[in-house]
């Protein structure tokens, strides 16, 4: 049992009810053995500190439910019970932190937000650095155990849960749901499907990817508060979406072989406008050009300016506009710079489909990177360069600034997310991510790997790539 249990954490008067359905849901997957709630497993006169420092280390996971009371509960003098230092929930919490091994995921329940880092005592902070599961009411709530459960099932080979499709939603986790700096990021996703379910040449595959300390900034959502972790970077107040490792299918519609050798030459060149329209490469044997570039603050600028993109106009963090990636938009957005771009040209622009980013991406490749299994490098002349989390400046770098892939496409692997077309779940509240991002680790900026996030949620590391009909 040791390493293999899974720890329940919850607070009475927010969470009881839909504790005991995750116990029992829980429970009936792995044993009753293999399950701890406090109510159920500690006996009468049990020190409820010494119980839990003895359980943590035997848990491979501790799930700290969060409900929409979880802030607000009150003792009877009424101080919120999260500042006594003697809270079961905050010494259950501040435990599991601290006890090594110990994947600790904060699973928002009933509608829950993610506190702010201010909102908890500061030894609990590092919990808000974790990309959350969700687990939504009827009738969603089974499915939405289940790819808990299955991500569960497959941390205790791995060492790792993915959180990539959790419904609801980060990781949100997501992705994102930002994260501290380091070898070892906390986890993030959950969306894993059972082992058997494998993503990866034909099925699907859901690898190993729980992004230590990874990050959700306080997002801008369409319609109410996000339902995904809400936290800034330490360094720099910026936010990931979701990350992993969710390695997909090999592209299935494009059928014919792409060559190895670079054909972006003038002649695969098309631009419908000039200086605001996004340069676009002719995919060779395919009816689609893709974006050169990722679309920059300049392009989306010039989109507002004319009265398009909902007049909205992102934030750049400071970082500068220009040439740089636009970020801070939702696929929603993304959806609104395309059909502005598609009235002004009169021609069909678009999201990439997910198989045809990967197909793009690979550029003829069936290796790990476009340019090869090697690991990328923070060098802007080296052929396996990228803008990725050992890059020092922690932020976009201008599109353009490593060099391209054989089809003369340029940041495919890091930068930003780039939103595609597909849904991440069925109710398309949400659309998968391709590509990885400047704070991502070498792993995720694989050709095969992919993320999801909401659709309507704004951060600081995802932008997009426009795909056109030819």
């Amino acid at each position: 049992m040791a390493g293999e249990a899974i720890f329940i954490g919850y607070r009475r008067d927010d969470t009881a009810d839909v504790a005991g359905r995750i116990y029992d849901a829980m429970a009936q997957r792995f044993g009753r053995q293999r399950v701890f709630k406090d109510v159920d497993n500690i006996g009468p006169g049990v020190d409820f500190g010494d119980y839990i420092k003895t359980v943590l280390p035997r848990c491979r996971v501790a799930l700290v439910l969060i409900g929409p009371h979880w802030l607000d509960s009150r003792d009877e003098s009424g101080k919120r019970r999260i500042d006594d230092d003697h809270d079961w929930v905050r010494t259950e919490i501040e435990t599991a932190l601290a006890t090594p091994g110990l994947l600790v995921v904060p699973v928002l329940v009933n509608g829950a937000r993610m506190p702010r880092g201010e909102e908890v005592p500061e030894n609990m902070r590092p919990l808000l650095r974790r990309n959350a599961a969700i687990i939504r009411r009827d009738p969603d709530f089974h499915d939405d155990v289940e790819r808990l459960a299955a991500a569960i099932r497959a941390s205790v080979n791995t060492g790792i849960i993915d959180l990539s499709k959790i419904g609801g939603k980060s990781a949100g986790s997501a992705p994102a749901p930002t994260r501290e700096r380091g070898p070892n990021r906390a986890p993030l996703w959950i969306g894993a499907a059972l082992a058997l379910l494998a993503l990866g040449y034909g099925a699907w595959r859901f690898a190993p990817a729980l992004l230590q300390g990874v990050q959700q900034e306080q997002v801008a959502a369409e319609g109410g508060a996000a339902s995904v972790p809400q936290e800034t970077d330490v360094a720099d107040g910026s936010a990931p979406a979701v990350e992993g490792q969710h390695d997909t299918a090999p592209p299935s519609a494009p059928t014919q072989t792409p060559p190895q050798q670079p054909v972006a030459q003038t002649g695969n060149i098309i631009r419908d406008c000039p200086d605001i329209c996004p340069q676009m490469v002719r995919i060779p044997g395919q009816s689609y050009a893709v974006g050169r570039y990722e679309v920059t603050f300049a392009q989306w600028d010039a989109c507002v300016a004319a009265g398009g993109c909902n007049g909205y106009r992102p934030d750049d963090r400071g970082w500068g506009r220009g040439n740089r990636p636009v970020i801070n938009v939702s696929w929603n957005d993304a959806q609104a710079y395309v059909q502005w771009l598609s009235q002004r040209t009169g021609q069909r622009y678009r999201l990439l489909r997910s198989e045809e980013w990967e197909y793009a991406a690979r550029a003829g490749t069936t290796t790990n990177f476009s340019w090869g299994d090697s690991d990328p490098v923070c060098d802007q002349n080296a052929r396996n360069g990228a803008n990725f989390s050992a890059c020092t400046d922690d932020r976009t770098r201008p599109v353009g600034s490593f060099q391209p892939n054989a089809f003369g496409l340029y940041d495919m692997h890091g930068n930003v997310w780039e939103w595609v077309e597909d849904c991440y779940y069925s109710s398309c509240s949400a659309h998968f991510l391709r590509g990885g991002t400047w704070n991502s680790d070498p792993e995720i900026l694989r050709s095969a790997n992919a993320g999801g996030y909401e659709s309507v949620h704004r951060v600081s590391n995802i932008g997009f790539r426009v795909a056109r009909t030819v």
